[in-house]
């Protein structure tokens, strides 16, 4: 046996490398990457549940339980989207770099859907089925700080290896279940209630939980 360090998974490598390559790079130093990364080397339980790791669900089908929250309106139907469509629902913007290796990183197809509302209010939810949630799991996170390049670390403690990131003016917040990626992003009046609550909403469908007796706002 030589004395190498294990090398990570393809999907993962693959990962790293569409990231040093994509714009979104910009915001990162390297340690920053191989901490994000870090969530899918070290066997850490994706979506807080190990026994979850395999767990599939259909991205449409998890959109479409979202409600409009109070101030806001439906700015158009649940789309489907393919790896392009994902990069630039997650983002708010095209990234070609991005785009081109998702599949190869394991992304399989995914939905989305936005709300929009007064003062530049947007909150737009983006979920992706995957080969690999562990390459999710590092896009997500990636994604998120790109998102909030100014914010704050933000890991709601309900999702175990939440990923996120937000401002005074703009949210974002990754989790992955299983093989299924969860992400929102909010920018304007937005608060953190409203996105916690679509995500409580996405992660429940996502697991398998059952959603009888959930709060009643929606």
């Amino acid at each position: 046996m030589s004395g190498d360090a294990p090398r990570a998974p393809a999907s993962i490598r693959v990962t790293m490398e569409t990231l040093r390559r994509s714009p979104v790079m910009r915001w990162f130093s390297s340690a920053a990457l191989a901490a994000t990364c870090g969530i899918g080397l070290t066997g850490c339980s994706l979506g807080g549940q190990q026994e979850q790791q395999t767990r599939v669900a259909e991205p449409a089908t998890v959109v479409s339980v979202l409600p409009t929250r109070p101030g806001l309106t439906p700015a158009g139907p649940i789309r489907a989207v393919d790896a392009q469509g994902f990069t630039a629902a997650q983002l708010g913007r095209p990234d070609s770099a991005l785009t081109t290796n998702l599949e190869q990183a394991g992304f399989l197809r995914g939905a989305t859907r936005e709300w929009t509302g007064p003062k530049g209010a947007s909150l737009v939810a983006v979920v992706g089925l995957w080969d690999d949630g562990s390459a999710a799991a590092s896009l997500g996170g990636a994604v998120a700080d790109a998102v909030v390049p100014a914010g704050t670390p933000w890991t709601p403690s309900q999702y175990g290896g939440s990923q996120g990131s937000r401002a005074d003016n703009a949210r974002a917040l990754s989790v992955v279940v299983g093989r299924v990626s969860l992400f929102l992003r909010a920018t304007g009046p937005v608060d953190d209630a409203a996105v916690l609550r679509q995500m409580d909403l996405m992660f429940q469908t996502a697991s398998g939980m059952d959603r009888r007796g959930t709060s009643s706002n929606g």
